[in-house]
This record gives C-alpha cells, structure tokens and sequence, in this order.
C-alpha cells in the first residue's frame, strides 16, 4: 500500500459518501486524456458492476458515486483494485527494465 502513496494523494469519502480519489499532481494530466477517463469508467463498471452509479472526474480527483448501502463494501473495492492494478504495472515496468 506504500507504493500506491506514490500515484495517490487520498482516497476518502466525500459529504455524501461518494468515494473521492486524488491522484498525485504529476499525474493530474492523465485524468485529462478521453481513453484515460473511458477506461476508468469501465474498470469502475466491471469493479462495482450494479453498484455503480457515476464517475466524475476533476482536475486531479475522481468522484465516484455508488448506490446507497454500498458505500464501505465499494470503498474497500476501490482501494483492493487500485493495490492490485499498480503491483501489475510495478511487475510489467519491472519486467521491461531488465
């Protein structure tokens, strides 16, 4: 989970249990690029499947918004998809220094 400090400043939820993630200032322009926020909707849709409301995304934070009651179990999701997604990118950067 330290690694993941490295991309992420936060994740928390907001005052109506929408699950916010801020992103590091150096990869706020990742969050600008349309394939960027098409494929973060669908990793949101495939994670959550009908718990899944929204995604809006920020300058550099991502609002998530789950259905009612689902708030905790999604958050641990998030955070659970987020550790795994950048121990595969640690591993395929790893593998391509070599």
């Amino acid at each position: 989970m330290e690694n993941l400090n490295q991309f992420i400043k936060y994740i928390e939820f907001d005052d109506e249990k929408r699950i916010l993630v801020s992103v590091q200032n150096q990869f706020e322009n990742y969050l600008k690029e349309d394939k960027i926020k098409s494929l973060l909707k669908e990793s949101c849709q495939n994670v959550l499947k009908e718990d899944f409301v929204s995604l809006e995304i920020g300058k550099n934070v991502a609002r998530l918004t789950v259905k009612e009651g689902s708030e905790d179990a999604s958050m641990t999701l998030v955070k659970e998809e987020l550790v795994k997604g950048l121990e595969m990118a640690m591993m395929f950067l790893a593998m391509n220094n070599q």
